[in-house]
């Protein structure tokens, strides 16, 4: 590999920075950073300023790859460029502001082959792993119900609002564990900060299996935990499955997981609960970088199979923004909307599909 650019030097960037140095990758980055004051964020790495540039495209020619932890407005003409120029791209959560530009971004990505993987970093988080593994092997089986609060006091985010930036990644984490997506959506939303964008939003979604979603994010509540991501802030980043047989609870900031083997039955004129016990799994902690690098690596595994992303431009770029769209809508309106959703693969190789724009959304059935 010639090199990688990382684009962007913020809290994120910081994080990516350090990801890339554990990994091995360090003298092979250039950082892309238009803001001169945060080249200093590079020195306890030793980085040398010269591999520091202000524009993506000083130093596109040089590398093979873009990482992408710029502002979310500027995602969508970052990855036209880098897509354009031939080069593979990592790019933060959300991929883009909007379904118009997620769509956009997808159909390029198809028409040139080059691979852009979305940055779910919660996918990644031995917990997760264990939950889908054990979704697969029908150890729940059928899921009825999953739950998920990311929430806590700490500073929100200037380029979007909570549901982009915290709620995407149990949106994306169900989809992912449930294999599929929400087919409706009924949403409230508030701005309480008074600056256009939500800071505390609770969405109760239904799949086409009949399993229900709760997804609750939010500036405002309490976290239980010193959060690990946000120097001085609270969290807590917990989901709860619930299945005909079992029930699973994950607390990402502690790194516990306890599952309860636990079934309804008809007894004595009742539902009556019969639970068999419950065990703590083990599962290895798991930092905030750590789980970068687990998706950074798997964005290089990618680059050298050429196999589909595990969280490509469609599933979880478009389909996503499809879905916190419908979100939005239903919170507007106060009333459930029907999701639409894109269901061409993912794949890094040019496919000539084109990715129809979705039909209008009416009121749930």
């Amino acid at each position: 590999m010639r090199g990688i650019a990382q684009v962007g030097l913020g809290e994120f960037g910081q994080r990516h920075l350090e990801a890339w140095h554990r990994l091995g990758l360090g003298e092979q980055l250039w950082i892309v950073e238009a803001d001169e004051s945060r080249w200093g964020e590079t020195a306890q790495f030793r980085f040398p300023l010269g591999r520091i540039v202000r524009r993506l495209s000083d130093v596109l020619d040089q590398v093979d790859a873009v990482d992408i932890v710029a502002a979310t407005d500027l995602h969508a003409e970052l990855l036209r460029s880098t897509l354009s120029a031939g080069r593979d791209a990592f790019v933060a959560q959300p991929m883009t502001t909007n379904s118009t530009q997620a769509r956009e971004v997808a159909e390029l990505a198809a028409r040139t082959g080059r691979l852009v993987q979305v940055g779910c970093s919660y996918r990644h988080h031995p917990i997760s792993v264990r939950l889908k593994e054990e979704v697969g092997r029908g150890t729940f089986g059928a899921v009825r119900y999953v739950s998920g609060n990311f929430v806590g006091y700490r500073p929100a985010r200037v380029d979007v609002g909570v549901m982009h930036g915290d709620g995407f990644h149990l949106l994306d984490l169900f989809n992912w564990l449930l294999d599929t997506s929400p087919s409706d959506a009924y949403a409230v939303c508030r701005d309480h900060f008074r600056r256009g964008l939500e800071d505390f939003a609770i969405a109760l979604l239904t799949y086409p299996n009949e399993s229900v979603g709760k997804v609750e994010v939010g500036y405002i509540q309490p976290g239980r935990w010193q959060d690990r991501a946000f120097a001085g802030g609270t969290a807590t980043k917990e989901i709860v499955i619930v299945g005909e047989r079992a029930i699973a609870e994950a607390d990402f900031e502690t790194g516990h997981l306890r599952m309860h083997e636990v079934r309804q039955e008809f007894k004595q004129g009742t539902w009556t609960p019969l639970t068999s016990g419950s065990r703590q799994i083990p599962v290895e902690p798991c930092s905030p970088v750590k789980m970068i690098c687990r998706e950074l690596e798997a964005f290089l595994h990618g680059m050298e199979t050429r196999e589909p992303p595990p969280s490509g431009p469609v599933a979880s770029g478009l389909n996503v923004a499809l879905l916190i769209e419908a979100i939005y809508e239903s919170a507007r309106r106060a009333e459930p909307v029907r999701v639409e959703q894109v269901t061409v693969p993912d794949a890094p190789r040019p496919s000539g599909l084109l990715l129809k724009a979705p039909r209008k959304r009416g009121k749930a059935a």
